[in-house]
């Protein structure tokens, strides 16, 4: 074998123990990676066996090539392939070792973060350096509850941030195994985690379920009835909020229930209080349909908190913006750049002004006020001609809501 493939075997041999977990990982092959992540210390040595060897081979052919009075550059290309095979063998060795000699030692049991949070401190087998802890951490910020995650390959451990009303600590040694790496529920759990880590999926404790209200509500979007009213209910969940005993407030997509997570310390008056300032027609859900809509609000898909409601604000005004166009070429054809131009704009300022905390009104005299005919007029002359502009003006006359033949 010439010199030089000896040289990027070396490297590939050395990339293995790191970039091998990876790539398997990401294929949903872990459990192999984790084999190699086993055995990354043959892999090292194997790797500066090689390259060793092929260092010795360059300087004996080097020789050889004196002695026989050939070409001096003729061992050139080999040369800089054992150069940029030994950078990337020490790189990949620095990795390694690094992850090991600055690694901290942290604690070995879960301790409360705050009043929402909990943190625990997962041990894990089978990661060898840093580029192993990618997939890890990937797993486990994706299961909803999860505020933060950081692994250790040199301390083999994950120390996680979640929220117990939303997560536990079994689903997140679940989520680690997925990756093909060992995971273990550390001895001593908190009183307040151990139920939740004994439900299993899908399940939490009796006491993170007390922690949870919900409350139907009317916060549909008039304009977008499939979807929540963002201008309507993003104040409505700041307060909730700021008021005492209220740790979280959620909506959910269609804006018909809004869940609360009430702070540990929250009483029974705190709770009557914060119930009494939601919408007038505001219901507490109880019974079989409670457990339902807990079951989604667990779920952690379609819900927003707080100022997240923005997104459905957004869409609410590129809905609108469609309707609008679709009334224009009803009555007139419009070119597709012009059409698509004039949509995207009335979108994102209608957006923008409703986001940014402006009134929706009719009233023209009303200052720091949403007006779709304020925003039209701005607009709208950039992309139609007078006689388009007519049937422009036409439509938003008509409102934002749709007519009865329109979707």
């Amino acid at each position: 074998m010439k010199t030089k493939y000896y040289g990027i075997f070396s490297a590939v041999l050395g990339s293995t123990c790191c970039v091998g977990p990876l790539l398997l990982v990401a294929l949903g092959l872990g459990t192999f990676g984790t084999l190699i992540g086993r055995y990354h210390w043959f892999f090292t040595i194997a790797t500066m066996a090689v390259l060793v060897w092929a260092w010795v081979k360059h300087f004996r052919e080097q020789a050889r090539d004196e002695c026989e009075r050939r070409a001096p550059d003729r061992r050139g290309s080999s040369l800089v392939t054992l150069i940029i095979a030994s950078a990337v063998v020490a790189g990949f060795a620095a990795l390694n070792v690094s992850s090991y000699v600055f690694a901290s030692s942290p604690a070995v049991t879960t301790s409360p973060v705050n009043v929402n949070l909990q943190r625990i401190v997962i041990p894990v087998e089978g990661m060898s350096c840093a580029t192993c802890e990618i997939g890890v951490r990937y797993a486990l910020k994706s299961v909803n509850g999860v505020e933060s995650a950081r692994v250790s390959a040199a301390t083999k451990t994950a120390t996680v941030d979640y929220v117990p009303v939303k997560t536990n600590p079994e689903q997140l040694v679940r989520a680690i195994n997925s990756t093909g790496y060992r995971a273990t529920l550390p001895r001593e759990l908190p009183a307040s985690t151990s139920k939740s880590a004994q439900a299993g999926s899908g399940e939490v404790s009796n006491t993170g379920m007390d922690r949870i209200s919900l409350f139907k509500v009317s916060l549909e979007c008039p304009a977008a009835p499939k979807i929540g009213c963002g201008s309507a209910s993003k104040p409505i969940l700041l307060q909730l909020e700021r008021e005492r005993g209220v740790a979280e407030a959620w909506l959910n997509r269609p804006g018909t229930q809004i869940a609360v997570v009430w702070k540990p310390e929250a009483d029974a008056a705190a709770r009557r209080n914060v119930a009494e300032k939601l919408t007038d027609d505001a219901k507490e859900i109880q019974g079989e349909s409670r457990d339902g809509a807990l079951k989604s609000f667990l779920a952690g898909k379609g819900w927003y908190r707080g100022a997240d409601v923005d997104r459905l604000s957004e869409e609410e005004a590129g809905i609108i913006a469609a309707r609008l166009i679709r009334r224009v070429e009803a009555k007139t054809p419009l070119p597709e750049d012009k059409a698509q131009g004039l949509q995207h704009n009335l979108a994102d300022s209608w957006s923008k002004c409703v986001t940014s905390g402006k009134r929706i009104t009719t009233t023209p005299s009303e200052q720091r006020a949403c007006r779709l005919e304020d925003i039209g007029d701005e607009i709208a002359p950039k992309y139609l001609n007078p006689e388009q502009l007519k049937i422009f003006k036409e439509a938003v006359e008509s409102g934002v809501r749709p007519l009865p033949n329109e979707s």
